[in-house]
């Protein structure tokens, strides 16, 4: 029996009345589980596409508990910050695979969830989970010091921005760079899916008309 949080990616009907799940954990990597029961009232709640549970599954990938870390404002989500999630879970599921305890994606996508429930700008948030989704899948772009230069206008002056970290603390309080930024961020993550013959459902620029 194993437990870790999770998460969950992908939802799907299996079968009459079960569900088939997709969930991605630092411990575990990427994992398919089926949920027996799960379209009943009692479990379904609990298996929403974009949350993050505690997940419990058995050696033959059955999920056999799944609990709510994190409690979603959806009722006061705009389909903006919906398509966020959806875009945000669609490249995890498309990238992530393999175990790295290493890994930043689930925290920092908790981050992202609690800018999405305080209704505040999250796109800081968004462009520091992107980058940390293509770390973690070897996609990582070269972000050196001439590059940032050149992304930022940074004339004499150095970057001095040599993690995504401190690339997100330099964002968080300037909105053009932010916006420069993530159209940088569109022709990485549109190159990276391109060369893995993937398409993304919809336009990425859909996530930001609302901030």
């Amino acid at each position: 029996m194993y437990k870790t949080e999770a998460i969950i990616t992908k939802v799907e009907n299996f079968k009459e009345n079960h569900l088939s799940i997709s969930v991605y954990s630092s411990e575990y990597g990427q994992k398919s589980l089926v949920v027996f029961g799960g379209k009943s009232k009692k479990k379904n709640s609990t298996y929403v596409k974009g949350s993050l549970n505690n997940i419990e599954f058995d050696n033959n990938n059955v999920c056999l508990s799944s609990i709510s870390i994190n409690k979603f404002k959806w009722f006061l989500f705009s389909k903006y910050e919906l398509k966020t999630i959806d875009y945000v879970c669609f490249l995890i599921n498309k990238l992530l695979f393999l175990t790295d305890q290493n890994s930043n994606v689930v925290s920092y996508y908790l981050l992202l969830i609690s800018k999405l429930n305080e209704r505040s700008n999250f796109l800081p948030e968004l462009l520091l989970l992107e980058l940390e989704i293509l770390k973690a899948s070897g996609y990582q772009p070269d972000l050196n010091e001439s590059v940032l230069k050149k992304i930022f206008n940074f004339h004499e002056k150095k970057s001095n921005l040599k993690t995504n970290e401190l690339i997100y603390e330099h964002l968080k309080d300037n909105k053009d760079h932010q916006l420069v930024f993530f159209d940088f961020m569109s022709r990485i993550v549109n190159r990276v899916l391109i060369n893995l013959n993937i398409n993304l459902p919809f336009s990425r620029d859909e996530i930001t008309r609302k901030i």
